[in-house]
């Protein structure tokens, strides 16, 4: 039987929010009566990420672990995971569980309407803000959002939730071209669905912050930006043939 879903957690020294994160994807998944698979993706932990996946996993075929030695950063991992990835349709979501997992319950009505992607929006009609971020965050995030409009699409609404599913074939496709594994990787993968005119809708989510993000706001801001002027540099370069 095919399988209809994958579900890749990119997971980078998370040994403190690991079992909690875990028990909340494979909880629901196991209550569904469609076919899944569960990717762990452990992106160079230094810590005892790895040896809580292995320890949770044991011989369970349905959930899956890459690893790899050196931290590569989230949109790696991402892209390591899709490439192992069977399912009719890809989702890709954050440990933490920011947005919970039955949001794809919603997703899947996208997809049966004719869409290749879904994705995950905080700032579109339906959207729920239940725990916010701090001001400053919201902030560079929403400023963040601007700029990738200004750049990359107008029409995107919010480029940085960390909740987004394609159909299987557009993800190989897409993912294939990536080339900015940090904090831009979510731009350039919205670039690249405007670049090959892949049909996606931005859906409403349900969303709450959670503490112990990696996210350094100094450093990656500016990472950002630069990155969103490489997405443009590389289009001009012909990078995304």
């Amino acid at each position: 039987m095919p399988l209809k879903l994958s579900v890749i957690i990119p997971c980078c020294n998370e040994q403190n929010r690991f079992q909690n994160g875990f028990n909340h994807y494979s909880s629901y998944l196991k209550t569904q009566n469609y076919s899944w698979e569960l990717i762990l993706v452990n992106d160079g932990s230094t810590d005892k990420t790895l040896k809580l996946m292995l320890q949770n996993v044991k011989k369970n075929k349905k959930i899956k672990i890459i690893s790899y030695p050196k931290n590569q950063g989230k949109g790696y991992a991402i892209v390591q995971g899709i490439k192992k990835a069977k399912g009719k349709y890809i989702l890709f979501s954050d440990l933490d569980h920011s947005v919970p997992i039955e949001t794809i319950d919603l997703f899947f009505k996208y997809f049966d309407k004719g869409f290749d992607a879904v994705i995950g929006s905080r700032r579109v009609k339906g959207a729920r803000l239940l725990v916010r971020q701090s001001k400053l965050r919201e902030f560079l995030g929403k400023g963040f959002t601007f700029l990738a409009r200004c750049l990359i699409d107008p029409r995107i609404k919010d480029a940085t939730c960390g909740f987004k599913a394609f159909e299987k074939e557009t993800a190989k496709k897409i993912f294939s071209k990536i080339t900015i594994y940090d904090w831009a990787f979510d731009a350039e993968l919205l670039f690249l669905c405007k670049k090959f005119k892949i049909d996606y809708v931005q859906a409403p989510v349900s969303w709450t912050d959670v503490k112990g993000s990696k996210v350094s706001v100094a450093k990656d801001v500016l990472r950002s930006f630069i990155g969103l002027l490489q997405i443009r540099f590389n289009d001009l370069q012909g990078n995304y043939k």
